[in-house]
């Protein structure tokens, strides 16, 4: 088949693979949603896409044939089928018309969402739906995503799928559905784990199972219903890429924490939840290349531990020195772990230091952090490649400690996740903003604001529905995409070129100039 007949088949099949995903991903889809596919084919008003507009005429003449051939099973409507159909089709397309094809994909898919929202009843939502939503606004607005979930599906049409002797990972040639390497996906918890007096462990496999595909040292945002509202907070996943049955993430109670509390409270084996991700940039992987020196502060231990539990789960030669800084031996998270790491890998080593202990109850070094503590506990320090996180406190007096060394800066990385904006990003801030105004395209709200409001907190404060988390600009779950206008970020930390080429802006640290129209 040529190039150009697969693009014709594509763009025809693509509204009704979007349909299905969202509308029966329940398997219970509703007259409401047929009713708003139907209406969406037929008046075609909220289309601007040239090639969209004239193939809708199509696919609604051959919708019945469609139908026939997902109830026979011979119209797959998995992430990877529409990958493909997705890929097919921008191909062709000249990059100007790229943009405009997409959000227009992206509008169709909310309006079939809408109709789900309103079938499952008021106050409440097809959380189904929603999953397959975000999952398709993934591959709708990341080329990186869509080529890597098409590559799959072509490579499971021409090789056979191994049989389960030839080991489970191999179960990515049957389809990218069965990992998960992005968007929203429910978790159920397996088990809790207590790692400390205030520190507990939540083991989570997916429903309906996947594989669970990140970067050690990555972060999800869990959605959890608390006092009548949904709540969102990012947690780093302590587990390892490298054994992806299961999803990790270690909570510290903290004082007059919300979710923190609610989760060491209330969670329990066998709940579940909503997690989105994975996100954030600090990871071993591409990074500085060992030997590594991890340090951590407190909860900063999370991030480190799922990059020393990768680096032993994969490299033969992994030389690690792991140093832990708490406020007494009973703070110390994962201590025997590391302990026992030391044991079995020569090239592992660990140490702890205190910063308030007795000499009654810790034998070991005691202080807050200083770069001579830190040359004890690694005489070896400038040779290596250096991971950081911890409290802003902390991560400032090791930074600026190994800066006044003479440490080669180009070795280090530092956790800033869920850091204040730096008072360089505050002061971005005009004292006296012009007037501006911010269109909301999805919620149908125009609000006047100024050009020092930002857009995440005008949504929120008219009632408008966006995700968030971090408020930082540091975590990309408020990334929305800027149909008209223009904005001016604080912070760009969690946009990739890619990401700004769509036209996606972080709704936490962007700010109008003049008339700004955005999808939400």
């Amino acid at each position: 088949m040529t190039a150009t007949k697969d693009k014709a088949m594509a763009v025809v099949e693509l509204p009704m693979l979007l349909f299905l995903r969202i509308a029966d991903g329940d398997g219970a889809m509703s007259a409401l949603e047929m009713e708003r596919f139907d209406a969406l084919l037929h008046s075609p008003d909220w289309c601007r896409s040239p090639l969209l507009r004239q193939s809708l005429p199509l696919t609604e003449r051959d919708k019945g044939a469609l139908w026939r051939r997902y109830v026979d099973g011979d119209l797959a409507v998995d992430s990877g089928a529409v990958a493909a159909a997705l890929d097919s089709v921008l191909a062709e397309i000249p990059s100007e018309e790229q943009a405009i094809f997409e959000q227009d994909l992206l509008s169709f898919s909310r309006r079939i969402l809408e109709a789900a929202d309103r079938h499952a009843g008021w106050f409440r939502t097809d959380q189904k739906a929603h999953v397959s939503f975000e999952a398709l606004g993934e591959l709708i607005r990341r080329p990186s995503a869509r080529g890597h979930a098409a590559a799959l599906y072509r490579m499971s049409k021409t090789r056979p799928v191994p049989t389960d002797s030839d080991g489970a990972l191999h179960l990515a040639l049957a389809g990218d559905d069965s990992f998960w390497r992005g968007g929203k996906l429910s978790l159920s918890c397996l088990r809790v784990i207590d790692e400390t007096h205030d520190v507990k462990t939540f083991d989570f496999v997916a429903e309906p199972r996947k594989f669970f595909c990140y970067e050690p040292g990555q972060f999800v945002t869990l959605e959890l219903p608390i006092d009548g509202r949904m709540v969102r907070r990012s947690y780093t996943i302590s587990s390892s890429p490298s054994r992806p049955h299961i999803l990790s993430v270690t909570v510290k109670r903290v004082e007059n924490g919300l979710v923190s509390n609610w989760l060491h409270d209330h969670f329990r084996a066998g709940m579940t939840l909503s997690a989105d991700g994975p996100y954030g940039k600090f990871t071993c992987v591409d990074g500085a290349a060992g030997p590594y020196l991890f340090i951590s502060g407190g909860s900063g231990v999370t991030p480190v531990m799922s990059m020393a539990r990768w680096l032993l789960d994969t490299a033969a030669d992994a030389d690690i020195r792991f140093v832990h800084f708490a406020r007494r031996p009973e703070d110390f998270v994962y201590e025997r772990e590391l302990r026992m790491l030391e044991a079995r890998f020569p090239n592992f080593r660990c140490a702890f230091a205190c910063s308030r202990a007795t000499p009654d109850e810790w034998s070991g070094p005691v202080g807050r952090f200083s770069i001579d503590l830190l040359s004890l506990l690694a005489p070896d320090m400038m040779s290596r490649a250096v991971y950081l996180c911890g409290p802003d406190g902390f991560t400032e007096s090791v930074r600026a400690g190994l800066t006044e060394a003479g440490f080669d800066m180009s070795r280090f990385a530092q956790e800033s996740f869920g850091g204040a904006p730096s008072p360089a990003a505050a002061s971005a801030k005009p004292a006296d903003a012009p007037p501006a105004k911010i269109v909301f395209s999805t919620s149908g709200k125009e609000i006047e604001c100024t050009s020092s409001d930002y857009v995440l907190d005008i949504a929120l404060a008219n009632g408008i529905e966006a995700a968030n988390s971090c408020r930082a600009g540091q975590c990309g779950v408020c990334k929305t995409t800027a149909l008209e206008g223009k904005a001016v970020h604080d912070c760009t930390d969690s946009l990739t070129e890619e990401d700004i080429g769509l036209g996606l802006i972080l709704a936490c640290r962007a700010r109008p100039e003049g008339i700004l129209v955005v999808d939400l």
